[in-house]
């Protein structure tokens, strides 16, 4: 069983959240807390496995996200507007999740289970915003370990970075679409991602190429 804290504002949302992860997730405990009972929470934090917290509640929830991250907790947010700053300083501290307002039940439940598994989770709809910021700054020196991916899958990933989908990767490689995305289930499996966008944030997080 896995503890499992979500820190929002009381409402039909937060209800409608509750209920599903009660339904859905019966064999974890979920505690919630709004602004007014967040001081319940200080002290009983480190028994936590997951920490979502609602940047809309009415608390400092940066300096929040900070203090759970020094306790080497697994932090998600959830957003309910994309403010480029804003979405950039959360990206920059690596968090675990990025949920949006308007998840599908079903999609809410694949993000709680992956990083349950340290699997991280960025929702769509915020994905293209990081990966652009990201796709911004240009690093110098190219670092890319050996013995992580082959050859043939470090062009794949670097036409991934670049934002091709498989079809056009397949065209400037000359090789199938098939076999395309064969190495790039292989890239994600390697990088212990679940999707091609965590697969490109992973390498531009780590300098791998040149953006």
């Amino acid at each position: 069983m896995s503890n499992i804290v979500l820190i929002k504002e009381p409402g039909i949302l937060r209800d409608g959240i509750q209920k599903v992860l009660q339904q859905e997730l019966p064999r974890h405990k979920l505690t919630t807390y709004g602004s007014r009972q967040l001081h319940s929470f200080y002290g009983k934090e480190q028994s936590a496995d997951l920490i979502v917290i609602d940047m809309d509640s009415d608390i400092n929830a940066f300096e929040l996200i900070k203090h759970c991250l020094k306790l080497e907790k697994r932090v998600a947010v959830w957003v309910s507007e994309v403010e480029n700053e804003t979405m950039t300083q959360l990206f920059q501290l690596g968090l675990l999740g990025y949920f949006f307002n308007g998840m599908e039940s079903t999609e809410l439940i694949y993000a709680i289970n992956n990083m349950l598994e340290n699997r991280r989770y960025i929702h769509p709809h915020l994905s293209p915003i990081l990966l652009d910021d990201y796709l911004r700054i240009t690093y110098k020196e190219v670092k890319r370990p050996n013995g992580i991916l082959t050859e043939r899958e470090w062009e794949i990933l670097e036409q991934i970075v670049r934002g091709n989908q498989n079809e056009k990767i397949a065209e400037n490689l000359f090789i199938s679409s098939k076999t395309v995305k064969n190495h790039v289930i292989s890239i994600l499996k390697k990088l212990h991602v679940t999707n091609r966008t965590n697969a490109a944030l992973v390498a531009i997080r780590n300098k791998w190429f040149v953006v």
